[in-house]
């Protein structure tokens, strides 16, 4: 990396987010290990609505960023689910941030407190929504006016983060590229910027002097994103602590059905019944139609948002 340039993956998650499986690959501790060996210059990891990771890892260690990934569903403005990173907070304003995204679900609201304490902030995968709503894609092309720079996600496909290439060069935003990833792939992609510190390296994204280096969702990449967490799913060997309330939310009732099966802990599910789950659960996966399924999933939520927009960002 040259002098001045520095480099970030600012959308990851460790074991402590309720939808990742606990093996080593996702513990903090390994996960920023492998950061640094990747030339991120700065490691920040970016949990659901937790700063655990930072307990275990250390809220100064050299290169660490402090980071959270916020859950607010405000359905007066917008009406579906919305995810936004928050970086540089402390525990006390974690707690309020919580406060105002579970309690008030007012979108504005969690804004203006960003901004009053001047913490930086992302438009995570604008075009997504949880799989029991229905995206308000007028919405997100209004909400894009309110936060200073959106992201590239590795978890979607080309023609939705084209769309966001797009909004954000139309409303004059900068753009961040993350992994997302839940399986410890940590630097796949990532956002190169000037800055002696984290709040320039911030700032120069915000005024689009940085670069990205990214890659898109495609059939392999989620077949074997598929595969990786059903591996980690079945294997409870590797994981390294116990995770009460594991939710992995496929929107498929068939998926979810095997993962509640795999990780329900229930008394009533026999022995001889998960191995026959796993089996089965390997087969399907080794098929490609679980990632077929959810690329059309991703094809069909971009033509629609295309239609609604009328192809105007």
């Amino acid at each position: 990396m040259e002098d001045g340039w520095r480099a970030a993956d600012l959308h990851l998650h460790t074991f402590y987010s309720y939808d990742v499986v606990p093996t080593r690959e996702v513990d903090p501790l390994v996960l920023y290990e492998k950061a640094r060996a990747r030339g991120m210059s700065f490691v920040c990891f970016t949990d659901h609505d937790t700063m655990k990771a930072y307990d275990r890892v250390g809220w100064t260690r050299e290169g660490v960023v402090t980071g959270v990934e916020v859950k607010v569903l405000d359905r007066k403005r917008v009406g579906h689910t919305v995810h936004i990173n928050v970086y540089l907070l402390s525990r006390q304003q974690f707690e309020e941030i919580e406060k105002i995204a579970r309690v008030a679900g007012d979108i504005e609201m969690l804004v203006e407190y960003l901004k009053a304490e001047n913490l930086p902030f992302t438009f995570n995968h604008p075009f997504w929504h949880e799989p029991v709503e229905k995206l308000n894609a007028g919405a997100v092309v209004e909400l894009a006016d309110v936060f200073p720079v959106l992201e590239y996600n590795l978890g979607r496909i080309a023609k939705l983060n084209r769309m966001v290439l797009e909004l954000a060069a139309a409303k004059s935003k900068g753009v961040v590229a993350g992994t997302d990833s839940q399986t410890g792939d940590v630097g796949r992609i990532f956002t190169v910027a000037r800055g002696e510190n984290f709040r320039e390296f911030f700032e120069a994204i915000k005024s689009g002097d940085s670069r990205l280096v990214t890659e898109d969702l495609t059939y392999h990449r989620i077949k074997n994103e598929i595969r990786n967490r059903l591996e980690m799913l079945m294997d409870n060997r590797r994981w390294v602590m116990g995770k009460e309330g594991l939710r992995m939310e496929t929107g498929n009732a068939l998926a979810d059905a095997v993962i509640e099966t795999l990780s329900g802990g229930r008394e009533d599910v026999l022995a001889v019944k998960r191995e026959v789950t796993k089996f089965l659960a390997r087969i399907v996966s080794s098929t490609g139609v679980p990632a077929r399924l959810y690329l059309r999933k991703q094809n069909m939520l971009a033509s629609r948002i295309q239609q609604e927009l009328n192809l105007a960002l």
